[in-house]
Order: C-alpha cells, then sequence, then structure tokens
C-alpha cells in the first residue's frame, strides 16, 4: 500500500469528526486494490455486496454521511481518490429511493429467498435500533450470513 495513503488513514482513524462507518469505507476503498489474486474473499463479502450496502447505509444518515466526506476530501485527497465515485453515487443520485432500490436488488440477487423489501426493512430496522450505522452494518451482515445459500 502507497505510504501516503498508509498516513492518511492513520490520520482518518484520529479524526473524531469522522465516523466509524466512513473511517471503513476509506480503509476498504484504499486497501482493496492491495490484495492479490483476489485473496480478500476469504475475509469479507464479495464486493458488490459490501459496496452495496456501503451506499445502503450512507443514504440512511445521508447529509452527515456527506459532510464526514467532505472532511475527507479536503484533508486526505489520496484517500478521497480511492472513495470518490462512491461518494458522487451518494451525492449525485437525489431520488435516494431508486438507488437504494437498485442496491438492495443487487444483494437480494446474491441471497437465497429474499427480496428487495427485506433487505430495505433490515437497513432501516439495524439504523433505528443500533448506536452507530457502522454497527447497523455488521448487524446486517450477520443478517446476510443467516440468508446465504
Amino acid at each position: 500500500m502507497d505510504e501516503k495513503i498508509f498516513d492518511e488513514l492513520q490520520k482518518i482513524y484520529d479524526n473524531q469528526r469522522l465516523g466509524d462507518l466512513v473511517q471503513e469505507i476509506c480503509e476498504y476503498y484504499a486497501t482493496k486494490e492491495s490484495y492479490e489474486d483476489n485473496s480478500y474473499e476469504d475475509e469479507i463479502e464479495p464486493p458488490e455486496i459490501v459496496e452495496s450496502a456501503y451506499i445502503l447505509f450512507c443514504l440512511q444518515s445521508r447529509e452527515q454521511i456527506l459532510d464526514e466526506f467532505s472532511i475527507v476530501r479536503k484533508k486526505y485527497p489520496s484517500i478521497y481518490e480511492k472513495i470518490s465515485s462512491l461518494c458522487d453515487t451518494i451525492l449525485i443520485n437525489m431520488d435516494y429511493r431508486a438507488l437504494e432500490e437498485k442496491n438492495a436488488e443487487a444483494i437480494a440477487g446474491y441471497l437465497k429467498d429474499t427480496s428487495v423489501t427485506d433487505i430495505l426493512d433490515h437497513v432501516e430496522t439495524f439504523s433505528r435500533s443500533s448506536e452507530s450505522l457502522s454497527e447497523a452494518l455488521d448487524k446486517f451482515y450477520k443478517y446476510i450470513h443467516s440468508k446465504k445459500p
């Protein structure tokens, strides 16, 4: 991993203005390319699941997340370069319901006997019942694992 990115990641984790979810997203995108031969697949969900889940949970608190991404853009440009596509997707799609549907479909297609409505209901429930979006995402992954074929 590039030394500048490593340094910026360290600073991101020390920045109290950035929530756990944004920190996790930054780490995921910054380190994603450093895995060789798709070795990450043993450690995390497939990229289409992870990236769709990130979007769904970012949309739960869109304005706050966009504010945090703005901090990343200003203070950590090397990391922002890695997450800019995700940031643009969340920023540009003002009709967030269509974006939710698209990403919920991606996850539902990966799971057995799970509808888009099931995915969106669980995202909302976990978001409301958790202390942070990162905690809600962890609950969501447990749900996904219980539904895997």
